[in-house]
């Protein structure tokens, strides 16, 4: 790239007069001993001139493959693609650092810690600003990784100015989208503070740069934020959180925030378009849901193709989705459908029309997933055994319902059912009832999820608004079974070692009206069901 004027290097090195930075990947392999021996010379006494200053960064800079420049709320930049000086001006060691996105000059006055890929270096902000500390380092990361992290950088440097307008009587402590993953806060969100005197907002954003997803999980990681906020601030109060989302994208969150506890914490939602727009819960409209006549899907299983299929084994399960399709499965793994044009069998996207000149393909198919997808597999690397784990938990599932809770009812359980419509979700949904004609929801995960507690929320609420029209009777589920007013119970089911540590915080803000269990199960569940721990919400 074309960077302008070349940069002015000490002659203590070996070098031409200038040089500029040489890209990642072309620096010469043979050359790396050089490197480091230049770095490991320097010796680490403290900085006592500019000349041994601007020395030890340049020295440093020849260590490194792909340096880039870290500032606390700015993007972090890749100097192997931008340009830079290091010069002296009135008596001062100044960093202008510059490529097609960015420009900005820094006063250095020394340096911090050091080690072999990571340098601390201190500034002090031109007038009266106060110091702060640049890291210079070794990435690790892609090319498209930093760009990605400078788009969120950017962002959080608009949200700023967002919010200056939004809220000018309160002061802006902090706001960052660098990620901690110790506290779990993810660095596809901005996160920040507002204070006025004893009062104090937590903040979330996510950019327009964002997917729909990361829109739509915002809230989980904004409860995370506020509830850390709260632990820290013990002279403070933490009023609530202000969440702020592309134009658009605030459906899901507002539609949650309805199932939140308001007398723990206030709640305000901002759309980012032209102008920050606060949104009107009011104007949201209704959920995205739609609820299939149950007597009507039962006739696929009397097709002459599926009679035929299930004879070929005992473990093949047949599912009828919420859109009345029918699914053949062994152990949770789809391997064939139905549909109008006839019956298609195949893993994953693979697809073939089955005839009986090809039946005996069907066959050996299902003769190779029945020893492979087993707890006693030989083979637990195959895909056949990995793939769709939650499934596989949902099958055993609806087989042992009373293993999760004696009191469920085992003779009818649905799955899937309500439809979910524009939503990505991971999880596997079970509707039940009790033998008090209770609805109970179960929600499977294999995994770990952080999302676990809001995506079984989404679920929780188009059932209670179905259950609400009587929508569940009019359409004939649980027929002869007395389904009483009380709001569903809530199991989420996981392994007892995959719930996230942060399940118990989101849970936490829940409204009281809403019962949910934890149930954990053994980590060899594959063998046999067996539950560890039930937890109620504290």
């Amino acid at each position: 790239m074309t960077c302008g004027p070349p940069i002015a290097v000490n002659d203590t090195f070996p070098l031409p007069d200038h040089f500029i930075i040489i890209p990642s990947g072309n620096f010469p392999e043979d050359n790396s001993a050089d490197r480091n021996a230049l770095v490991t010379q320097i010796p680490p006494s403290t900085v006592d001139s500019l000349q041994e200053l601007k020395d030890r960064i340049e020295a440093f800079l020849l260590g490194l493959r792909r340096p880039v420049l870290i500032e606390a709320g700015r993007e972090i930049l890749d100097l192997s693609s931008s340009c830079y000086s290091l010069t002296y001006e009135y008596g001062k060691l100044l960093w202008h650092v510059w490529n097609e996105k960015t420009n900005f000059v820094r006063h250095l006055t020394g340096i911090g810690k050091e080690s072999v890929s990571r340098m601390e270096i201190r500034y002090q902000r031109f007038g009266k600003g106060p110091p702060g500390t640049l890291v210079l380092m070794e990435s690790r990361a892609a090319p498209e990784q930093l760009q990605r992290r400078g788009e969120r950088s950017r962002f959080a440097q608009q949200l700023r100015k967002r919010l200056a307008q939004l809220c000018p009587e309160w002061r802006i402590e902090s706001l960052t989208s660098e990620p901690d993953l110790n506290r779990s806060f993810s660095g596809s969100y901005a996160r920040g503070v507002l204070s006025r005197g004893q009062q104090v907002w937590a903040v979330i954003g996510a950019g327009p740069q964002e997917g729909t997803a990361t829109a739509e999980g915002i809230l989980t990681y904004g409860l995370v934020w506020l509830d850390w906020l709260r632990a820290r601030e013990t002279k403070r109060v933490v009023q609530g959180l202000k969440i702020l989302v592309p134009e658009s994208a605030s459906a899901t969150t507002v539609q949650r925030l309805a199932c939140m506890n308001s007398s723990l914490a206030s709640w305000e939602v901002y759309e980012l378009g032209a102008d920050v727009v606060r949104v009107d819960p009011a104007d949201i409209g209704n959920l995205k849901t739609s609820l299939p006549h149950a007597g009507q899907k039962m006739e696929s299983l009397s097709s002459a193709w599926i009679k035929r299929i299930r004879g070929l084994s005992r473990e093949i399960q047949v599912r009828l989705t919420s859109d009345g399709a029918c699914t053949l499965n062994i152990a949770g793994l789809p391997f064939a459908r139905e549909g109008v044009n006839g019956v298609f069998f195949g893993i994953g996207r693979a697809e073939t029309l089955l005839t009986d000149s090809n039946f005996p393909e069907l066959q050996r198919l299902i003769s190779k997933i029945v020893r492979i997808r087993r707890p006693s597999s030989q083979d637990p690397l195959h895909p056949y055994y990995r793939l769709q784990p939650e499934k596989w938990m949902q099958s055993l599932l609806v087989r042992e319902l009373r293993v999760l809770d004696p009191n469920l009812a085992p003779e009818i359980v649905y799955e899937q059912v309500p439809a979910f419509s524009g939503l990505e979700r991971g999880l596997m949904d079970l509707l039940a009832v009790n033998s008090q004609g209770r609805l109970v929801i179960v929600e499977c995960k294999a995994a770990e999820d952080i999302h676990l507690p809001l995506q079984a929320l989404d679920y929780w609420m188009r059932v209670r608004w179905h259950q609400q029209r009587g929508d569940l009777e009019a359409n004939g589920y649980f027929p002869n079974k007395k389904l009483n007013a009380e709001k569903p119970l809530l199991l989420l089911v996981s392994p007892a070692l995959q719930f996230h540590p942060a399940c118990e915080t989101v849970l936490k803000y829940f409204s009281p009206e809403i019962e949910v269990v934890r149930i954990g199960l053994n980590e060899s569940w594959r063998e046999k069901v067996q539950v560890v721990f039930r937890l109620g919400r504290n």
